[in-house]
Formats: C-alpha cells, structure tokens, sequence
C-alpha cells in the first residue's frame, strides 16, 4: 500500500471518528443563550461532523428539504417582482404570496432551530452564523472569529485576537481585490494564460499562509481546552486536519499495542470498503452517460444509494473502533489539534518561525530566559531519540519491536515539539508587541514559502 493511499485511508477514518461524541464533553463549558432562529443559507456553518450532519439529516430531513424548497420559491417570486415591466397588479400578487410563503419558513425556522439546540448547537453560536462574512475566504474568516467568543480567554490572549481577527479578515479582503485587479490587467495585456494562473495562485497561497499562520497562534497561545471548544464550534470541512494520521502518532502516550489496533482497523476499513468505493465509481461513470434508459438509470441510482448506505455503516463502525482505542486525554489533544497545521508547522522550530525577526535588546534577554528551559527539555528529547536509535538498531524492518521502537522515537520526537511550541508561546505572549504578532501572521517576517 502508497503512502498517499494510506494517508487518504486515515484521514477518512480520524475526521469520521470526530463524529463520535466527545467523552469529556461536558468539561468546557458554553454559555446558554435563547437562540435566535437560524438565518438561510448558514448551514454549512453548522459544527457538525459527516456522521453528525447525516444522523441530523436522517431525523429532520424533511424538515430541511420543505425549507430549502419554500426559500427557493421566495426567491423565484422575488425575481419574477422585480422585472421592471411587469404590471402593477401582476408584481402585488407575486409579492403577497412571498410574504404568505415567508411565514411559513418562520414556522419552519423555529422547528429548526429548536432541532439544533437537541443536537447541541449553542444559542451564541448561531447569533454568530447569522452574522457570518462574505465573500473571499468565508469559511476561514467565520472560523477566525470563533476565537473571541471564548468566554475563558484571559485579557492578553483577548487583547491580541480581538486585534489579529480583523486585521486578518482585512487582509482577504485587500489580497482578493489586488489579485482581481492584477488578472484583469495581465487579461489586458493578453499575457500566457498559464502565466497569468501562476501570477493568480501567489495571492491564493498568501491567503493560505496567513490562513496556517494564524491557526498557529490559536495553537501556540490556547490552552488545550479553549482549542478543543473552537474545534467543537467549527463547521465540517473546517474539522479536517492536515495530516492525521502523522498528528494521531505524536499524540502523548501512544503505545506500540494501539498503534497496532489502529493499523487493523485501518486494514479492515480498507478490505471492507474496496467493493462498494469501486461500485461507486463504477456507477458514476456509467450514469454519465446520456444514452442509457430511465430504466437502468434509475436502477444504477438505487444501486449507489445501498453501496453508500454499506459505506457509511463501515465509516461509522470504523469511527467507533478508532475512537475507542484512543484515552480520553489523547482524544482531547487530537481534538485540540488546529486545522490547517501539519506536523511540521507544530514541530516547535522556532528558528523557522521566528526567522527573520530582529529582537531589541530588551526582548533579546527575555528570549534567552525562555531557552534555558527549551534547551534541558530538547537535549533530554535529542538523547532519548539517540538511545533509540541505538536500540532499534539490532531489530528488522517488519518486526513487531521495530514498531515499538518507532512509537518510542515519536513519543520523544512529540515531547520536543511541545518543549519548542511552548518556547514559542511564550516569545509571542511575552516578547513580541501586538504589532511584531500581527506583521509575523500577514508574513512580513518568519519563514518563507
């Protein structure tokens, strides 16, 4: 099996596993407010799961589909009001019946809404979907501002974000409009389209990297427990992490007996799920085609219904399994995992990261009393590695020792991560002005890409 197959095998598994309801759920309190009713067109903004949105579905399906039709009628009828030679009487009767049909959605919304609230979707959470941005980079810039609505955040930690959310939500905004710009006059100038998507890509990894970086800072200045409350607040495809399956190997404690269990389920999901992906796209391919029967259509469309059904039974097993082999602590700090971060963005190299940046010679003393600590911590995790290292060295590829060991090199190899992401919070909250934070997330300094 390809390493990408394997990660594309993981990465199914773990954000499905984040359907599972968290055992420590009740530890990180949210505050209860009345909740106001959910506005349209924000329910891809619900903190929902795959497994979580598709047990909703199942229990208020009917509900959501009467709703998404009624607003779809509202929104023909204003369309057809407001041709401009439409005849008065004609243009009344059409907006009569979308203010009949809009108290119907109100009727809808509040049983919505109230389903949301069963489904533990806080009150404050959806005031603040209904106030969600638009535009470039909605989804990042909606979960961006999740942070301030921690109730917990300590005045410093308040003071910096409520200064870092909307100086990033500007700089979407600044970044899309020079990009728009940009293109239209390289259009004009009628320059190789390949160089002219080239040119376009640059804004787009810049928003990215400003994007990474600010879930850096989430990950260097949060506690665990304020990361896990964001991450139970973000929307579904926000949940997925940048390699999971890298992240699942550097949670604290993994032993060699999980990792095995979690290498079996991997194994299983994959023999269980390969008849039916394929079926899959089987189907797919074949209701492309134009020229088959409704008939056959029809039944091809019955076929992939069951084929997903068998999936999403397997998925849900398999979330179940991985879930339970981890400890309540390593699914907290799975959870506390930010989006967006691979393992190497939280390997705690500080040098990357800070490279660029020219310390007064105030902040310069402060720097070097926090490396006194990083450095007993990495020199402990640097001779640990190379005692195993030593040891690894008698055992073969494959053997079950080997796998031991492997799991010991990560532990340690994490134990330094952490040494350095603390090093790093400590120069961000104590070091570094609020400007110095802000200029390093926009990526005037710190490293390249």
């Amino acid at each position: 099996m390809t390493a990408p197959r394997l990660a594309a095998l993981w990465f199914t598994c773990l954000i499905l596993a984040l359907a599972a309801p968290a055992a420590l759920a009740d530890d990180i309190p949210t505050t209860q407010v009345k909740p106001p009713l959910l506005a349209p067109g924000k329910a891809d903004l619900l903190p929902f799961s795959d497994l979580q949105r598709e047990d909703f579905n199942k229990q208020h399906g009917v509900l959501t589909y009467r709703l998404k039709a009624l607003n779809g009628k509202i929104a023909k009828l204003n369309k057809q009001a407001a041709k401009p030679k439409l005849p008065k009487a004609q243009r009344t009767k059409l907006l009569a019946e979308a203010r009949r049909l809009r108290i119907q959605t109100t009727a809808l919304r509040h049983r919505l809404t109230e389903a949301l609230v069963e489904h533990g979707v806080d009150g404050r959470l959806i005031a603040y979907m209904n106030h969600a941005p638009s535009g470039p980079g909605r989804m990042e810039r909606y979960s961006h501002g999740l942070v301030l609505l921690l109730d917990d955040l300590a005045p410093k930690q308040r003071a910096l974000f409520e200064r870092v959310v909307p100086q990033v939500d500007g700089a979407y905004a600044a970044l899309t409009a020079q990009k728009e710009r940009t293109l239209l006059a390289l259009k004009q100038s009628k320059l190789d389209r390949a160089e002219t998507r080239g040119v376009g890509q640059t804004f787009d990894r810049q928003m990215r990297v400003i994007d990474q970086r600010f879930w850096l800072l989430v990950d260097l200045l949060l506690t665990r427990d304020q990361k896990v409350t964001v991450w139970r607040w973000l929307p579904q495809r926000m949940k997925r992490k940048s390699q999971p399956v890298e992240h699942l190997y550097q949670l604290p404690g993994i032993t060699p007996s999980q990792a095995t269990r979690l290498r079996a389920a991997l194994t299983e999901l994959e023999q269980e799920a390969s008849p039916d992906n394929a079926a899959v796209k089987r189907i797919a391919t074949r209701l492309r085609d134009r020229s088959i029967s409704r008939e056959e259509r029809a039944a091809l469309t019955r076929e992939r219904g069951e084929a997903y059904k068998r999936l999403s039974a397997l998925r849900r097993f398999s979330a179940e399994t991985t879930r339970s082999i981890l400890s309540n602590e390593q699914w907290l700090e799975y959870q506390a995992i930010p989006p967006r971060l691979s393992t190497n963005e939280r390997s705690g190299n500080f040098k990357r990261v800070l490279e660029g940046f020219k310390p007064t010679p105030a902040q310069n003393v402060k720097m070097k009393a926090l490396q006194k600590k990083l450095r007993s911590e990495r020199r402990q995790a640097s001779l640990r590695m190379r005692e195993l290292r030593r040891e690894s060295a008698d055992y073969g590829p494959d053997s079950p020792q080997m796998m031991g060991m492997q799991m010991m090199m990560q532990g340690a190899k994490a134990e330094g991560a952490a040494a350095g992401r603390a090093y790093l919070g400590g120069v961000f909250a104590e070091v570094l002005t609020p400007e110095q934070v802000t200029r390093w997330v926009m990526g005037h300094w710190g490293y390249k890409r």
